[in-house]
Order: C-alpha cells, then structure tokens, then sequence
C-alpha cells in the first residue's frame, strides 16, 4: 500500500514537471522573439544596396515564401513518390516487455523478468492498387514542377512591373521638374512611395535586409515584336496546367472504379526472427516452419450503391471541369487578343507620338513665341508618353505572365 502511494506521488510530481516545463520553454520563445522584434531595423535604418536583374531572381528563388512552400510541395511529392517502392521493403519491429509482481519489483528483479523479440513483415500492396499509386505519386510530382514554374514565372513578371514603375515614376519627376506647376516639397510624398516600392520589392525577393535597388541597365526590356506572332497560341506551360486539372478529375473517376475490382493482398510473417524469453534465446532466423506466407483475396458487393453513386458523381464532375477548361481556355484566348489589339495601337500610336516629337524639335520657328509654344506642345505630349507608358506596363506583365520574359 505504502508504495502504491509513492507510485501516485510521483506521477503527480512528473505530471507537474511537465507543466513547468511547458511554461519554461514558452517563456524563453518570447524572450527570443521580443529581442528579435527589439534588433529589427526600421526602414530608414537599413542600407542601400543595389543588385542586378539576376541577382535578384537569384534572391527571389532562394527566399520567396511563396516559391519556398511549392519547393517543399515537390519535396513532399517525391518523398510520397519514394513511398511506393519502400513500402515493399520489408518491415523490422523490435517488442520487449517487462513481467514481474509489484512486490518483488526491488528484491528480485533479473533477466528472466525481460524478454525480446524481433519480427520481420513484408506487406505486397493490394496488386490491384498497385498501379494507380504509381500513376497517381508521379502525377503528384509532375504538377508540384509544373506549378512551381508557373510560380516563377508569376513572381519574375510582378518584379518586372515593380521595375518598370520604378522607373517610370523616375522619368515622370524628373519631367515634372523642368516645369514651374511642380509640387512644393512639403506636400511631396516621396518617403512615403519609395518605402511601398521598397516593401513590395523586399516581399517579392524575401529579404528584408537591406533597401534594395536593381540596376536598371540589368532590367530585361520588354519588346512587343517577341510577343506579336505567338499571342495566338496558348504557351506550353498553359496548356499543361489545363491538361493538369483535366486528369486530377480523370484520376479520382479511375480510383473510384478500382473499387470494383477485388482485394488482393499478400504478405510474409516472421514470428520469430529473434525472441529471448525469460534470459533464454528461443527464437530462429528465417526458420521455414516458422515463417507464414498469407494470402487473400475479398471483394464486395456493391449493394448499397455507394461507389456508384460516387462513381457517377465523378463522372459528372469530369464532364464539368471539360467544360470548365473550354469556358478558361475561350476566356484566355479573347484576353490574349485584346492584348494584342492593344499593344499593335500603343505601339502604333507611339510611333506617330515619336515622329511628330521629332518634326517639332527639328522645326524651325519664326519668333521666340512659337518656340515656347512648340517646347509647352513638347512637354504635353511627353506626358501623354508617359501616361500611357504607364498603362501599357500591367498589358506587358500580362504577357510575361503568359509566355515567360522573352
């Protein structure tokens, strides 16, 4: 009785030493986190640095969350992949267990109150699943890749906006300056723009560490006659994401109909690989009459219609995603020419502005009015140039997003 209270006491004591310790272990995580809140510097704190074009995409692949997590996905995919053939490695457990009466727990306690043992189990997967595990691990795989792709591609055509809007707002103060209506200093909001160009690109290459400038000579340009002659016609990459969702419908309508088919399971059973019992060795290696092979074989009927009425429920939603895909792909296609339409008018309309610019710089003027008159036309239609700069940039990060920075 007296050492049954013991036996209480100290599970209690255990139990409140495990709280204490939960307690601990939060308390030093907040101090961690409340002196790394206290080292973070504030924008105005952190230096300038100045990458180039593929220094950054370097920065952005290495430290993007959103490009991290879909490297993990792959990860997890392959690893799942992977799974498939380990699972037909056979399997080793090690069992011990201890027997004894509570009161001779400290007077007689020896080897022969211990035993072991060690089994081996092979387990063959149901053959008639074996296949679509197969199928199923490398589509996993495949979309993880083709979805991280896509994720690049989304991420370099958002840095290329942020860029060219960088630049462009350069371009715009420094014509603003040459004009008298400029903006007092008081009422300009530069600190506060440049510190949301800053926290977009900071986001964009996942590093918080330094303002970050890209050299503008390093920026890709953007040339629209790269893009002209393949806007009618989908991008390999778009077309394998449609063809994805297509089959991930395709593929749950194929597992529900391997439930049809029956159960075939084998596996091989070794009892005895190793056993020790009371401080004696017992067991054997492999012996052939100790080791089973099973075998079986079930099936089942159907009878309350619930894998036919998922199975129908599949079909349907198959039939449905092809018709979303055509709905996606009709969309996409009269985007993409609206795109075009567009960018043939801004480009043509950019020509004439450039040509007419020119006549009016080369032309002569008669009096010194007609000059100023012609320098304030100037000015005006430089604006508009700018204007519409301004506009094109979400068309041409629409594009790269498309077909890729070509």
């Amino acid at each position: 009785m007296q050492r049954m209270k013991r036996s209480i006491v100290l599970l209690a004591c255990l139990l409140t030493l495990q709280s204490c310790s939960l307690q601990e272990h939060i308390s030093k995580a907040t101090t961690r986190l409340e002196e790394q809140y206290n080292q973070i510097k504030t924008w105005e704190q952190l230096p300038q640095r100045t990458i180039s074009w593929s220094q950054a995409v370097a920065m952005m692949k290495k430290n993007n969350t959103e490009y991290l997590r879909i490297q993990q996905t792959i990860a997890k995919a392959e690893r799942s992949e992977m799974s498939v053939y380990t699972d037909l490695i056979p399997g080793v457990s090690y069992y011990s267990y201890f027997n004894s009466a509570l009161s001779e727990l400290t007077t007689s306690m020896n080897g022969n109150n211990i035993s072991h043992q060690v089994n081996v189990n092979f387990y063959l997967p149901t053959l008639t699943q074996l296949p679509y595990r197969i199928y199923a691990s490398k589509a996993s795989t495949f979309a993880a890749v083709k979805a991280l792709e896509g994720k690049e591609r989304e991420l370099i055509s958002k840095l290329y906006a942020n860029q060219r809007k960088q630049a462009l707002a350069v371009r715009q103060k420094e014509l603003e300056s040459l004009t008298p209506e400029q903006k007092p200093d008081y009422l300009r909001t530069e600190t506060g723009a440049e510190l949301a160009q800053w926290q977009e690109i900071a986001s964009l290459l996942g590093d918080y560490s330094a303002r970050w400038q890209i050299l503008p000579s390093s920026v890709p340009r953007f040339r629209w006659a790269n893009y002209r002659d393949i806007t009618g016609s989908l991008d390999s990459l778009i077309v394998c994401q449609f063809a994805l969702k297509l089959e991930q419908a395709r593929m749950q309508q194929y597992s529900i109909a391997l439930r049809y088919l029956p159960t075939v399971n084998t596996s091989l059973y070794s009892p005895q690989l190793f056993s020790s019992m009371g401080g004696t060795y017992s067991g054997t290696f492999l012996d052939m009459d100790d080791t089973t092979l099973n075998l079986s074989l079930s099936y089942t009927l159907d009878t309350d219609l619930q894998n036919w009425n998922q199975y129908q429920d599949s079909k349907e939603t198959y039939e449905l995603q092809k018709r979303e895909t055509h709905a996606e792909m009709m969309n996409l296609k009269q985007k993409l020419l609206s795109l075009k339409t567009s960018m043939d008018e801004y480009a043509a309309w950019r020509s004439f502005m450039h040509k007419r610019m020119e006549h009016l710089r080369t032309a002569p003027t008669a009096n010194a009015q007609e000059y100023l008159e012609n320098e304030t036309t100037l000015h005006a239609m430089q604006k508009e140039l700018l204007s519409q700069e301004a506009s094109s940039i979400e068309s041409e990060a629409a594009l790269i997003l498309q077909y890729g920075l070509r």
